[in-house]
């Protein structure tokens, strides 16, 4: 197989949608699930740990759906037998948030009081980037965060101590600054 200009800009176009789909999922699920998120990044405290309560939660769901899967004629019937993979998917993209976001708070800039999307913008560049270490990079270690952030959700989920409140960015705007007044 000869390598041609089209099988590098494929392979650039994956890797670049790839980025984008585990950076929107981190970026998302802080947004929609702050204290969800801030949860996990505590349990990131020991990641050991919540990749093996990921991997616990997540192997025996992966494999009865798949043995399901694998043992029904019909296609539809195998689409819906491998559906219930997608809530740890999810749960495991929620999760790595946590992580994002964990890492991203190494990286602090001033900006970050007020917009705390950031650290997981930067955390999730900097964990996406260590996804482009070939083979361990490309399958291994996204399937990993992955694990680890079920195992990190699914600890949030069921604890019982509750992060604290997140602080409410405070926005500084006079009457005089209204448009609509012209003052």
């Amino acid at each position: 197989m000869y390598i041609t200009l089209a099988n590098v800009y494929t392979f650039i176009g994956v890797l670049l949608g790839l980025y984008l789909m585990f950076q929107s999922y981190w970026l998302a699920a802080t947004a929609l699930f702050p204290r969800h998120v801030e949860a996990c990044q505590q349990r990131y405290k020991r990641p050991v740990i919540a990749t093996l309560v990921g991997l616990l939660v997540g192997l025996p769901i992966i494999v009865v759906c798949i043995g399901i899967s694998s043992k029904v004629p019909n296609q539809g019937a195998k689409i819906i037998a491998i559906l219930p993979v997608a809530v740890p998917v999810i749960l495991g993209l929620a999760g790595s948030a946590g992580l994002a976001r964990r890492i991203g708070g190494g990286l602090q800039a001033p900006v970050d009081a007020n917009q705390p999307w950031r650290q997981v913008m930067r955390g999730g560049t900097v964990l996406w980037l260590t996804f482009l270490l070939p083979f361990i990079g490309w399958v291994a270690l996204p399937i990993l965060v992955l694990f680890s952030g079920l195992g990190a959700s699914v600890l949030s989920l069921f604890s019982r101590q509750t992060p604290p409140a997140l602080p409410v960015p405070v926005t500084e705007h006079s009457q005089s600054d209204s448009p609509v007044l012209g003052v």
